[in-house]
């Protein structure tokens, strides 16, 4: 069973030890940890792979169909779809959600921004990475371009993916928010895990996928500005990493070189975007044993995850209050230095915020949407919601500090104490260690459910679509060709 709290922690402890051994640069002799990267990613097997991490995969596949569905018509994936649609080409992939079909490359672009445009996409909190959004699109693109590929090969290939996908997600810069260095981790880390899992399902050889791999980081990127600014392009990252990885691996297959030191030569991935500093240990310890993906966090609300031990401290005191908190005259939210400097600053901003984006990645407006209705759901992001003046009112009474005690120190979002102080004088107060959806407080079975048969609804996919979908998710592993899994999907 893998432990996140070991795996993380002896290894930070070695990287803080000895900061030298982080930098050092891979000895000639040795093998750019590309290689045992690709010989893993092609060489497992369904049968060999570890229950736990194949049903994280099952849960993933599932919640990403779900939410990638429910955002079809959002801003971003419309623009996308109508720009496809209009330029065309080979219908080799489908649109999820249309009866569109392209190229697989720019199915694959479509189909990630869709998964991440309502921030109700899963987290793996230690990387700060949503890896779902960067590989199943470009996973069930390939799928659907090449046929023949089953149920079990496809779980095969994104279990592999994910795997290698968290391990690049900690093992540089380790135990340091991505965004304090400025990157969008998932769609830095997508560029390459798409093209892995994509190569995998075109069946590369391991040279091939090297290579692909290597197409695929020359074209790496993901700026984090786009959360501050609460721009599209911050849903749209793992559209341009899912895309790349797609056409990387195409490439690579028609004889494309890209540079084999993907990761670890002297201009290679850790140096250019860590500053050398990385932890082989993490990358690669326990690789094919060990499954750290399977530690994975299901959000249970559509924001970003780092405001969720907030939402919840509020959604219980919105309990405890019931009609009572038309009462609140002040509100107290204290949360650790990642969250308060990223979702709680500059405070007018994100008392008030003009757009989607900034409303999902606002403290204030998820505790104020909690406080004031009992819940929180995709309907208190819409542009909609954001004029509405009893959110905004109680928006307005929020105060934010920061609280070095709050921070999590194995990686993901810190912990939060919401204080909401009554005319009268009265102050009530919740503290939520770990978020909700988190392994450790995992969503309930009714939870998980009520979350997918919202979604379909929000997209407005009819009764007997949902069942139809419903029937082919629970017999993904029977599937002789996941193409009835996209299918139903349109």
């Amino acid at each position: 069973m893998f432990d996140r709290r070991l795996f993380i922690g002896s290894a930070l402890t070695g990287a803080l030890a000895a900061p030298w051994a982080a930098r050092a640069a891979t000895p000639a002799a040795q093998a750019d940890a590309i290689v045992p990267l690709t010989e893993h990613m092609l060489g497992g097997r369904y049968d060999d792979l570890p229950s736990a991490a194949l049903e994280t995969s099952r849960a993933q596949l599932r919640d990403t169909v779900g939410v990638a569905l429910a955002g079809r018509g959002e801003s971003g994936v419309r623009q996308l779809r109508d720009l496809g649609a209009e330029l065309g080409g080979k219908g080799e992939s489908a649109v999820w959600g249309s009866d569109l079909r392209l190229p697989a490359q720019e199915a694959a672009r479509i189909n990630a921004v869709m998964v991440h445009a309502l921030e109700y996409d899963d987290t793996f909190g230690p990387g700060f990475l949503h890896p779902s959004a960067i590989m199943f699109p470009a996973a069930l693109a390939a799928a659907d371009m090449v046929g023949g590929v089953s149920g079990r090969e496809l779980l095969t290939a994104v279990t592999l993916a994910n795997d290698i996908a968290c391990r690049l997600s900690i093992a540089g810069q380790p135990g340091v928010d991505g965004f304090a260095i400025g990157w969008h981790n998932t769609t830095l880390v997508g560029y390459v895990s798409s093209a892995l899992v994509a190569g995998r399902l075109m069946r590369l050889d391991r040279d091939q996928l090297v290579h692909a791999a290597g197409i695929a980081a020359h074209q790496a990127a993901g700026n984090a500005q786009s959360h501050v600014d609460g721009a599209l392009t911050k849903r749209m990252g793992p559209g341009f990493a899912s895309a790349a990885g797609v056409l990387a691996a195409r490439l690579a297959a028609r004889g494309v070189t890209g540079p084999v030191g993907v990761l670890e030569g002297r201009k290679g991935w850790f140096t250019q975007y860590h500053k050398g500093i990385y932890s082989r240990d993490l990358l690669l310890g326990g690789l094919g044993r060990d499954y750290p993906g399977s530690a994975m966090s299901f959000k249970p609300w559509p924001s970003c995850r780092g405001s969720h031990t907030s939402a919840d401290a509020a959604l219980q005191l919105a309990a405890a209050l019931g009609s009572r908190t038309s009462q609140i005259e002040r509100i107290l939210v204290r949360s650790g230095p990642a969250e308060w400097s990223f979702l709680t600053t500059p405070i007018a901003r994100k008392r008030q915020p003009a757009t989607t984006v900034e409303a999902q990645f606002s403290v204030p407006w998820v505790v104020a949407a909690a406080l004031t209705d009992g819940k929180v759901g995709i309907a208190h992001f819409t542009p909609e919601a954001l004029l509405r003046a009893d959110i905004r009112a109680m928006t307005a009474r929020i105060e934010t500090v920061q609280d070095d005690a709050l921070a999590n120190p194995t990686g993901g979002p810190g912990a939060a104490v919401v204080e909401v102080t009554l005319r009268g004088g009265k102050t009530l107060r919740r503290h939520v260690a770990a978020a909700k959806g988190d392994p450790g407080v995992p969503m309930t079975a009714a939870e998980v459910t009520a979350k997918f048969d919202d979604c379909l609804d929000y997209a407005g996919i009819a009764a007997a679509r949902q069942a139809e979908l419903r029937s082919v998710l629970d017999s993904v592993d029977r599937l002789a060709d996941i193409r009835a899994l996209t299918a139903a999907m349109a």
